[in-house]
């Protein structure tokens, strides 16, 4: 009779063992951020920085999302020296579309940009948020949702 007991023991305890690995986590996709810190909106931006986190945001194949502001460069000195060259995002937002100057890339960006001007309450400012050029397909989509979210309106 002790040994049915301990047959059941030993029958539970393997059938139980394999239950208790822990699970693979999946290494996120983070969205390097360049905009002005300074800005008149840029309280109302961390805002719906964290409503976007709070949402775990995931892209399709389920792999988390998290978004990470540059900030060690000032925002108007990146914008005038050498931009291409010294700054490495995924999404750019300007406190406005002049902001740009004579860098090609953000000429280029600011014909695909998504105004937020009414997810940050800027408007009737012209808040512009566009995606880098040469992104790879996992940035890509989930600089494409951040975007997304910040157009929406609250």
């Amino acid at each position: 009779m002790n040994h049915r007991w301990l047959y059941l023991a030993a029958v539970a305890l393997l059938l139980a063992v394999p239950a208790c690995r822990k699970p693979t986590v999946q290494k996120p996709v983070v969205v390097h951020l360049f905009r002005d810190l300074y800005s008149p909106y840029a309280h109302e931006l961390d805002h719906r920085i964290l409503e976007f986190q709070s949402t775990n945001p995931r892209l399709s194949s389920g792999v988390p999302v998290v978004v990470e502001t540059i900030n060690e460069l000032d925002y108007k000195t990146a914008l005038k020296n050498n931009f291409d060259k010294n700054v490495k995002v995924e999404v750019i937002i300007l406190n406005s579309p002049s902001d740009i100057g004579d860098v090609p890339t953000l000429t280029a960006g600011l014909a695909h940009a998504t105004d937020i001007c009414a997810a940050v309450k800027a408007c009737p400012a012209s808040v512009p948020a566009f995606l880098a050029t040469g992104l790879g397909d996992d940035r890509a989509a989930a600089s494409q949702l951040f975007v997304d979210y910040l157009g929406k309106q609250k």
